[in-house]
């Protein structure tokens, strides 16, 4: 007895050791695979063109003054702007999908630069100035149906893509009608296939990276209002990497959904690993203009407000080793946010372990909260 008992233990003890080898192991593929991601961006900022490649720091720093003096330094929120109806739409295109229709929608995007300064600028990207959205809705409903909407990560508002990596058949199957919201300056807000690749909103031009968020709000309450307008029973966001920011930025200041969830989320643009625009990274940048920066960013950081939803009603999944979208940033929303429902998983931003973890939490969570 006592020989199978010491071999049941070592034998457990041999389990825990592989187990523990195979949990690292996916931990460094899944960081590994981040670094490398990392390292294909900063090679692509090196041979892209900048879209301010002449603006000097002097010139930026008399744009930030515009948002570094009252009232946003008081209060920041009402640095943003929010439509009072919903848009006149027009039906882009329109197909069959299973029992239901696909239909891409767009509408004029009702935003006003807030720095005339900078209008001029912001205005010379003619395409972002169509907002769009796709509807995955159910036929005979009347619009009257749960809605999710999705907001996309960088550089992927292709409408196809979306659907696959918010696997919007098996939402739809379960009874929900599915958005995807485009965000400012990609798919078709963008001008070329370059721009659609690397988009220059929101790390490439830091005032056009205020002015765009910004305007992502305004034209996020539109697609809401026009949901709600048309019979959405109850909205809930989900937001992938930069789509996190921007869906726990809008729960933060607006009230137009019920739930929200963020997946691998970028939290703070002063930890960010990618690229930004040369200016910044010039050596001889002056440490009054980076500071100056981090209180232009506290503008849009989902850190500066309070969620508007319960912590019930939030849900929170991150990887533990994610380079892109560093997790100590994830954990601080995580407290700031009242410790809402969370998942951490092993690997990185791309790669996580284990795989399904991710649609067991997202599904359950919608049950949970009465949406499925």
């Amino acid at each position: 007895m006592a020989v199978g008992a010491s071999g049941a233990t070592d034998g457990r003890r041999a389990m825990g050791t592989l187990a523990s080898v195979i949990e690292r192991s996916q931990s460094f593929i899944g960081t590994q695979f981040d670094r490398l991601l990392i390292s294909s961006a900063k090679i692509h900022a090196r041979i892209s063109p900048a879209t301010n490649e002449h603006d000097s720091t002097a010139r930026m720093e008399q744009w930030m003054s515009f948002y570094l003096s009252d009232p946003f330094l008081s209060e920041p929120a009402s640095f943003f702007t929010f439509p009072q109806r919903a848009p006149n739409v027009t039906i882009l295109e329109e197909r069959p999908f299973f029992d239901g229709r696909r239909r891409i929608y767009c509408y004029p995007s009702a935003y006003k630069v807030r720095n005339p300064a900078f209008e001029d600028f912001f205005d010379r990207f003619i395409y972002n100035k169509t907002a769009y959205f796709v509807h995955w809705s159910h036929a005979g409903s009347g619009g009257n149906r749960n809605t999710i909407v999705c907001c996309h990560g960088w550089s992927l508002g292709d409408p196809a893509q979306a659907e696959r990596m918010f696997n919007i058949p098996r939402l739809y199957s379960l009874g929900l009608d599915v958005a995807l919201f485009i965000t400012p300056f990609h798919w078709r807000r963008a001008a070329s296939r370059p721009e659609r690749i690397a988009p220059p909103f929101p790390f490439r031009h830091p005032i056009l990276g205020i002015e765009g968020f910004g305007q992502t709000v305004h034209d996020l309450s539109s697609c809401l209002l026009f949901l709600k307008e048309r019979g959405a029973a109850r909205i809930g966001l989900i937001g992938a990497s930069l789509g996190g920011y921007i869906a726990a930025l809008f729960v933060s200041l607006a009230r137009l959904a019920e739930l929200v969830a963020l997946v691998v989320p970028l939290v703070r643009f002063e930890g960010l690993r990618v690229p930004l625009r040369p200016v910044i990274r010039e050596p001889g940048s002056r440490a009054s203009f980076r500071e100056k920066l981090v209180r232009l960013w506290r503008i849009h950081s989902p850190l500066s407000y309070r969620c508007t939803l319960p912590a019930s009603s939030c849900l929170i999944i991150a990887s533990q080793g994610d380079r892109l979208c560093p997790f100590e940033d994830v954990l601080t929303l995580y407290e700031h946010w009242g410790r809402p429902n969370h998942l951490f998983l092993r690997g990185g931003h791309a790669l996580f372990f284990p795989r399904s973890a991710r649609g067991k939490a997202w599904y359950g969570f919608l049950q949970a909260n009465g949406f499925i």
